[in-house]
């Protein structure tokens, strides 16, 4: 079973003779860069591991996701969380048009998939309307939009609520961050 490091723990610099991931070598942007708070990198985490339940259909990942979660906040919000993820998965499944990419569990960088859900969710905790339709937008690709994405979205971030402790200064300085895209086809 793989074991999930705590990525907000984890040294952001690569040293020397340490193998370099397919976040670092396609100049994906690390997750301390971006100032992810906790219970994003718990989301992330298991995000990660729903995107391996489809992508290998094995049950493996959703026991990793499952354990995390309740290791992280407990035996009742961990799970409920990874639910959360699940449905908006679903939701992305059924409503894109196209794949996903994402980057495995414990991996300090993020995707612009990633990154773009990971911002969807900000946007819907912080009540921002036109974030949160544009968010829509760029993570469904133009694909059928329909409620569905939308209730799953704010569904996960009001469970994500819960664990997020306020900060005033926290909005502003989302918006001041950027971000290299690449294009991948």
């Amino acid at each position: 079973m793989r074991k999930i490091r705590n990525l907000e723990s984890a040294s952001s610099s690569i040293t020397e003779g340490e193998p370099i991931c397919a976040g670092h070598a396609l100049g994906f942007p690390l997750q301390s860069a971006l100032g992810f708070s906790s219970i994003e990198n718990i989301t992330l985490d298991v995000f990660r591991c729903i995107c391996d339940v489809y992508a290998t259909a094995s049950a493996q990942p959703l026991e990793v996701a499952v354990r995390f979660a309740e290791d992280q906040l407990g035996a009742v919000d961990g799970p409920l969380l990874v639910a959360r993820v699940t449905a908006l998965m679903r939701a992305l499944r059924h409503e894109r048009g196209t794949g996903f990419s994402y980057l495995s569990v414990g991996c300090r960088h993020v995707s612009p998939d990633e990154l773009t859900i990971t911002g969807l969710l900000k946007s819907a905790r912080t009540g921002d309307r036109l974030a949160f339709e544009s968010g829509i937008a760029l993570a469904l690709n133009n694909g059928q939009i329909t409620e569905w994405t939308r209730l799953a979205v704010r569904c996960l971030a009001d469970a994500q609520l819960q664990h997020t402790e306020p900060r005033a200064d926290q909005t502003a300085e989302f918006e001041c961050q950027t971000v290299q895209a690449l294009y991948l086809h």
